[in-house]
């Protein structure tokens, strides 16, 4: 048991001495269009992974709860958005042309209660590089209604400068229908393994009619692609259609 704790131990030290020495890699899944949509931008979800010293890349179960007990997943929220603000102005360096993608980034519980995250946000919203919709937050419909008053207030401050909100998780039922009408995301996100093939175009209709986009996660095969694309889901995303790589 000593063993395990010193060992636990090792490895929380090493994440924060990672996030102080930017040693985290962000990484990318495309979201695709099932509709024609009007800006034809690209759509891609963050993801991050840390960086061993051994160039492994561990899976995100292993480090975010040793975040987490140690209050630090805000910080690494930070993190992710002045990677991604610096990214996408590098890139605009190189090609001013460029068709910036949307892109959508998970946000712990934690950070909703940072009454400064939305300030920090701004600093990279109002410079252009990540504004008119190209930076979102992807938060779980039940994050969402525990953090209630504290995701109000940061909408109410990032959505004016272009950033968008998805709620993942959303399964028709009435406490969601009102999570929806509450929150008004930009985005829902359901998933296509669970949810009842018979039942996706009535909520996809219930979304439409409130003027929120859906997005099928979790999309493995082509069946249920074309099954998506008759119901008239806007997006679709999972390995079935594109795996996830470095940003």
């Amino acid at each position: 048991m000593h063993r395990e704790l010193e060992a636990q131990k090792h490895l929380t030290d090493r994440l924060l001495s990672a996030l102080k020495e930017d040693e985290f890699v962000l990484y990318t899944q495309g979201i695709l269009p099932l509709l024609p949509q009007s800006d034809g931008r690209p759509f891609n979800e963050i993801f991050i992974r840390f960086q061993e010293e051994d160039d492994k890349l561990l899976p995100p179960g292993t480090f975010f709860p040793m975040l987490e007990e140690v209050g630090m997943l805000p910080y690494l929220d930070r993190w992710v958005v002045n990677r991604l603000a610096r990214f996408v102005r590098a890139a605009l360096k190189v090609n001013r042309a460029w068709n910036v993608p949307r892109y959508i980034v998970n946000l712990s519980n934690e950070t909703f209660a940072d009454g400064r995250f939305g300030e920090y946000v701004l600093k990279y919203a109002e410079d252009s590089y990540l504004s008119a919709g190209v930076l979102g937050f992807d938060i779980s419909s039940e994050s969402a209604l525990a953090n209630r008053q504290s995701l109000l207030r940061l909408m109410a401050q990032l959505r004016p400068h272009g950033c968008t909100l998805s709620l993942a998780g959303f399964d028709g039922t009435p406490a969601m229908l009102a999570t929806l009408k509450e929150f008004e995301p930009n985005y829902i996100k359901f998933s296509a393994i669970n949810a009842d093939p018979a039942k996706i175009p009535e909520l996809n209709k219930i979304c439409h009619d409130l003027g929120v986009q859906t997005i099928a996660e979790h999309v493995e095969n082509t069946r249920v692609l074309d099954h998506l694309r008759r119901c008239k889901i806007d997006f679709a995303q999972g390995f079935g259609l594109g795996k996830v790589e470095p940003l």
